[in-house]
């Protein structure tokens, strides 16, 4: 039973990924786009990220990153009512520029100057050791 529900959800996100890239498609091409052909099909393989991740049994989510427009597309794929639905679309452009949004220290200007510098460590407090 439990191989079933492997091969139904790997079976389910391969659907998932290529619904998903023929939305984006077809949502890009209304809306003015020049015509876009999703990876699946034949066309540009680096526009269109796509990854997939069991939601429990019985569902599947597809995350897809069109690097053209720099936004995200999050499904959800009910195998209980044969569903897909659009959970969430983002645009990424203005993200993937930020280098400190909920992170915690060490900031990356802090990693990059102790590797400039020669240390091996970015432990500064005298009681540290050699």
């Amino acid at each position: 039973m439990a191989r079933y529900r492997r091969w139904i959800a790997i079976a389910g996100a391969m659907v998932v990924a290529v619904i998903a890239a023929a939305l984006v498609s077809q949502s890009a091409g209304q809306q003015g786009a020049g015509p876009v052909v999703p990876a699946a099909a034949g066309g540009d393989a680096r526009r269109f990220a796509i990854a997939t991740e069991p939601l429990g049994d019985r569902r599947v989510g597809a995350m897809v990153v069109d690097a053209e427009t720099m936004r995200l597309l999050v499904y959800a794929f009910d195998f209980n009512k044969l569903q897909l639905k659009l959970v969430a679309v983002r645009d990424i452009s203005q993200d993937v520029r930020l280098s400190h949004w909920n992170n915690a220290k060490p900031w990356p200007e802090d990693i990059r100057q102790t590797i400039e510098a020669g240390e091996t460590t970015l432990d500064k407090r005298p009681d540290a050791g050699p």
